[in-house]
């Protein structure tokens, strides 16, 4: 096999990058640790698929360490529709901020609070509060019961 002078320059060229590419083991170790990394995930996760799925649902439950969340946001925290919270607004139910140019922004500890207001005690809660007052507590009361006596 014969070569021309200019495929020899070219293969000594590429022969003198030799020592800089040997030079950068380092760089090189680091980078199979990072293919390592992301066998190891594939390992875990069986897929890349799954691998984005897992991150894009962590991502999606960083919003609960926001201190505001979006209309959105907030339903999935509290656990009910985006319906729900604007009803819960417009009743003047639930307190809301609305800066120029965004929808409404939740403050989470709002939220906490509103949902507070439809807890139901325990037997235990309501068997013990009859026993104080001397009442007997046979029947549950409820968010519906509590909201109607308000209004009474």
């Amino acid at each position: 096999m014969e070569f021309s002078a200019n495929e020899i320059l070219k293969l000594v060229e590429r022969a003198s990058g030799i020592p800089d590419f040997l030079s950068k083991k380092t760089d090189i170790e680091m980078l199979l640790g990072r293919f390592q990394s992301v066998e190891d995930y594939l390992a875990r996760f069986g897929s890349l698929d799954e691998l984005v799925t897992f991150y894009k649902r962590f991502e999606e439950k960083l919003y609960m360490l926001k201190t505001f969340l979006t209309t959105e946001e907030a339903s999935k925290y509290v656990g009910v529709s985006v319906f729900t919270l604007r009803e819960a607004v417009k009743r003047m139910e639930l307190a809301v901020y609305t800066p120029p140019g965004k929808g409404y922004l939740f403050l989470r500890d709002d939220l906490d609070k509103w949902l507070g207001l439809f807890r139901n005690p325990s037997r235990a809660e309501l068997e013990g509060a009859a026993g104080a007052s001397g009442i007997s507590a046979t029947k549950p009361v409820t968010m519906h019961d509590r909201l109607s006596q308000k209004s009474l």
